[in-house]
């Protein structure tokens, strides 16, 4: 059969070489034959024409008209997100965690001299520095390896 006239048989759905393969299909497994019946019954609402006859370009077709359909069942973001007011979003922000933004200011030697308070310092250190270092409850800062750099009182040179 000719493409033009294939064509013309699958757009009025009566293409006898799809209709002898779906029937094979179903005599060979009965059960895949209900399943798959009940799933095109869905998809025939939308196109009669079976997918295995489609085009690419039909089922690309097929498939944006779909998402189309599906698209129109929701509701717009916008009109689902609530619109807050600049007081709101204060109030909102109020409770919300405050992310310091560091910058590597120098070694921690130069810190502990320049801040001369570890509580300060532990704030000025960067996230890699705050890692490599540990601050003890008796004033020391230790290295990774346990090295003492600071006593508590000045820095100790290794």
């Amino acid at each position: 059969m000719n493409r033009s006239a294939r064509s013309v048989l699958r757009r009025i759905n009566q293409d006898p070489d799809a209709d002898a393969s779906q029937q094979g299909q179903f005599e060979h497994n009965p059960q895949e034959g209900q399943q798959q019946s009940s799933s095109q019954k869905r998809d025939d609402e939308l196109d009669p024409v079976p997918d295995e006859i489609k085009t690419e370009s039909e089922k690309r077709h097929e498939n944006y008209r779909r998402r189309q359909a599906m698209a129109g069942r929701f509701t717009p973001a916008v009109e689902r997100l609530p619109i807050m007011t600049a007081d709101e979003r204060a109030e909102r922000d109020k409770n919300r965690p405050k992310w310091r933004t560091t910058t590597f200011e120098g070694p921690i030697e130069k810190l502990i001299e320049k801040y001369q308070d570890l509580e300060e310092v532990q704030r000025h250190l960067t996230l890699g520095q705050s890692m490599k270092y540990d601050f003890t409850e008796d004033g020391q800062v230790l290295d990774k390896n346990g090295v003492v750099i600071f006593d508590g009182e000045k820095l100790v040179n290794p």
